[in-house]
């Protein structure tokens, strides 16, 4: 019986990354106080800490100096403290520093805090005080981005690009957006300008994510080893690279890339689905069922999840469980083409004829397929329906004309049916197609018998014996053949 291929989709989770996002040098100075020029000193000698410590002690003089402030706040920003950026930069403004650069700077502060909606008014009121101001907007589009209004970002990154051609940030996430919208050559091209300008990893991760969305699997593959050279511990850049290594059909890598993408983030459910594919591929369906498990305990647990592990226990002969998850697999979506169709195969096992042809009935009606047509004229065979099984041959053969089962069980319905011409030059073509057909050779011998070839019905039946057909022996000696 012959079985089609699953059509696997694999998950590509998509975990937004940044690159290394820079506040301005100190923009107040106050050389006449020593405090003041410590701090300012130790800042652009990226002694935050140092710093922050120092305008503190400035500030007990001097509590109201909005300089002091905000040059406080990007300190802060540095040391990763947000919401002590955003205290500093809102006393700043408040005190009077109503500048461009406080309100970017606390934009980027709610940015780092996933505040989108409060960062984007920020960058607004700084892009008000600052026409064309291409920081503003790139991290205002990036932004957007975080709230899945990729329309609009693109609009504002393109505007930032305008605005400055030379800033990296822009086309990097110009190059998010775009491929999110789905424009993946786009996306490549900002992302190549960007590493034009400056050669950040995160770049190379998502021209990765690029390469492999337009399936130039090698290139997203030498991506990824820029990304993880830089970074061993890179979970998701493991995951993807998995991905084009699984497109590449290079299940053993695929397989490599997966373990280590686990081993270093064991949380994500996409990751166990994508090992147990590789896996499957790799014909190793019983260590593939506890990934396939893992992935639907963690909420992966669409239908084509539950198809494909009902698949796996389909390969591992495990029917009755097989036929549990694509029932659930349809009751979750009851247009899922290969559960019908596998559910059929695994009930054709439990030598259930019937329920086989319903369910490649059904699967037909949403796809014609030939593996489909075939699978049900076999059990119409079974059923001695060989009218209605020759007709689901012919169907197959539409699609599919070199398909050697298809014409070889075409052949034998045909014998079964006495038009033994057509038998014969189906059969004749079958054993053509498939030299080492015992069961092509075994009904040619017995189709010969009845057409008066007693020489080569005897020499057909004799091919199948050497081939393996049992039922051959008992041939041979109601033929008399020596």
């Amino acid at each position: 019986m012959k079985t089609k291929t699953m059509k696997t989709k694999k998950l590509l989770i998509i975990f937004l990354s940044f690159v290394v996002t820079t506040l301005f040098s100190q923009r107040d100075k106050n050389e006449s106080d020593p405090d003041f020029a410590n701090a300012f000193k130790k800042y652009e000698n990226k002694d935050y800490a140092g710093s922050y410590v120092d305008y503190t002690t400035y500030l007990y003089k001097k509590p109201k100096d909005a300089a002091a402030i905000y040059n406080r706040g990007l300190c802060a920003y540095e040391l990763k403290d947000y919401k002590d950026g955003i205290v500093n930069f809102s006393n700043s403004i408040n005190l009077g520093r109503k500048k461009a650069d406080a309100y970017y700077s606390r934009g980027l502060c709610n940015y780092k805090l996933f505040n989108y909606t409060l960062a984007i008014a920020d960058f607004d009121t700084a892009i008000s005080l600052k026409s064309n101001y291409s920081k503003a907007l790139t991290y205002k589009g990036a932004s957007l981005n975080e709230l899945f209004k990729y329309t609009e970002a693109l609009d504002v990154l393109n505007q930032a690009v305008n605005a400055d051609e030379n800033y990296e940030n822009a086309y990097f996430y110009r190059g998010i957006t775009k491929y999110y919208l789905k424009d993946f050559e786009g996306g490549l091209t900002d992302c190549n300008k960007a590493l034009s300008i400056q050669s950040y990893y995160e770049t190379y991760f998502w021209r990765g994510l690029n390469y492999l969305n337009l399936k130039r699997y090698q290139e997203s593959i030498t991506d990824y080893d820029t990304v993880i050279a830089h970074d061993p511990k890179y979970a998701k850049a493991y995951y993807n690279r998995a991905i084009s290594y699984y497109d590449l059909k290079n299940y053993e890598k695929s397989l490599s890339d997966n373990n280590k993408s686990i081993e270093l983030d064991p949380s994500k459910p996409e990751a166990y689905y994508n090992r147990g594919l590789a896996k499957y591929e790799l014909g190793k369906y019983k260590d593939a069922e506890p990934d396939f498990n893992a992935a639907i305990d963690l909420k992966l647990n669409q239908a084509k999840h539950y198809t494909q592990r009902g698949i796996n226990y389909y390969y591992s002969g495990k029917y009755s469980q097989a036929i549990s998850d694509f029932n659930t697999a349809l009751l979750k979506d009851s247009k899922y083409e290969n559960a019908y169709y596998y559910r059929a195969l695994a009930k054709y096992y439990q030598e259930d004829d019937k329920g086989v042809i319903e369910d490649c009935t059904s699967a037909l009606a949403i796809n014609k397929s030939s593996d489909t047509y075939y699978q049900r004229g076999i059990s119409k065979y079974n059923l001695k329906d060989y009218t209605g099984a020759i007709d689901d041959f012919n169907e197959s053969l539409k699609l599919k004309p070199d398909y050697k089962l298809a014409v070889l069980e075409r052949g034998i319905a045909y014998y079964q049916t006495e038009k033994d011409a057509l038998a014969l030059a189906d059969l004749n073509k079958a054993i053509e197609l498939n030299p080492k057909s015992s069961r092509g050779f075994y009904y040619r011998g017995k189709l010969k018998k009845y057409m008066n070839d007693l020489t080569g019905s005897c020499a057909d039946l004799k091919q199948a014996q050497s081939l393996g057909e049992e039922a051959a022996i008992d041939e041979l000696v109601k033929n008399g053949c020596k």
